[in-house]
């Protein structure tokens, strides 16, 4: 289901609340990622920080174009595909959503229900595209 104008409005509020606290954030969204998804940690580089940060730029990216989503089709489906080429499939999506919304959580001071599920529903946009373009296996 694609993610509605007052959808994006709640995201894109929300993450410019999170930028005076990008760094932070980008960090924590790994380690909460490696509590749900120990065994992921190995597909990661040492410089956890600078892979944040990388993260958090792509999100930027995603954000800006959600009312466009035809302007970032070709970097969507690049992103599937490296991701399919380091060995992540469809599943492992799960766990860094739910580590997304854990760091949302975390650091801002207001996720209240209606900003969470815009985040989810967009989530779930991105990484259903990711999949599919990037003709991820499920497991």
């Amino acid at each position: 289901m694609p993610v509605t104008h007052e959808q994006i409005a709640l995201i894109r509020w929300s993450f410019d609340k999170l930028r005076p606290r990008l760094e932070p954030a980008s960090t924590f969204f790994y380690e909460e990622l490696f509590r749900l998804r120990p065994d992921l940690r190995e597909m990661f580089r040492e410089d956890l920080a600078g892979q944040g940060m990388k993260f958090m730029s792509t999100l930027e990216t995603v954000i800006d174009s959600l009312e466009a989503p035809a302007t970032i089709a070709e970097r969507i489906e690049e992103l599937g595909q490296q991701h399919r080429r380091l060995g992540v499939t469809g599943e492992m999506f799960e766990p860094m959503g739910e580590a997304l919304i854990t760091t949302l959580r975390e650091v801002l001071d207001d996720l209240g229900p209606d900003v969470e599920a815009a985040w989810r529903a967009a989530y779930a946009d991105l990484s259903d595209a990711m999949v599919e373009k990037g003709d991820i296996p499920a497991s």
